[in-house]
């Protein structure tokens, strides 16, 4: 049986359309789980204790260790003012930041402290604390009622 033209290109479009089925299928399983895989590899870095401060990882290094980290601030909203509460792993002196009204404190810290950021406007905000060993951590506040 003698092949025509028609036939000669017929086995090549077939291929490329499955790996064109193959390609859709990848992009899409690595859409769903894209999110995923990056924070498995952020662990992962982050176990490593990776300097991530000048390369764009995004999140900040682990601290030294013998240092101080900051870990847990809960801010709230009091009407104008915002009640931050702070624990760190050991007695230290922070610098609390409002980062709506610019505002700051400083203060030690035995394990756990609160402070009032007084009058930091009607919006949304977030309060950053900072160790002295460079530790710190955020919490957002609400806007005002």
């Amino acid at each position: 049986m003698k092949r025509t033209k028609k036939q000669d290109g017929q086995g090549l479009v077939e291929y490329a359309l499955i790996l064109v089925l193959v390609a859709v299928v990848v992009i899409a399983i690595l859409t769903i789980l894209g999110p995923q895989v990056g924070n498995v590899f952020s662990r992962v870095v982050n176990g490593l204790g990776v300097d991530t401060a000048g390369g764009g990882g995004g999140g900040s290094a682990p601290p030294p260790p013998g240092s101080v980290e900051v870990t847990g601030v809960n801010a709230s909203r009091n009407g104008p003012d915002v009640l931050v509460t702070i624990t760190v792993s050991a007695d230290t002196s922070i610098t609390v930041t409002d980062s709506q009204s610019g505002k700051f404190a400083n203060l030690n810290c035995n394990l756990n402290c609160s402070v009032t950021i007084p009058d930091v406007g009607a919006g949304p905000g977030t309060i950053t604390v900072t160790a002295d060993g460079g530790s710190s951590m955020s919490d957002s506040y609400p806007a005002q009622n």
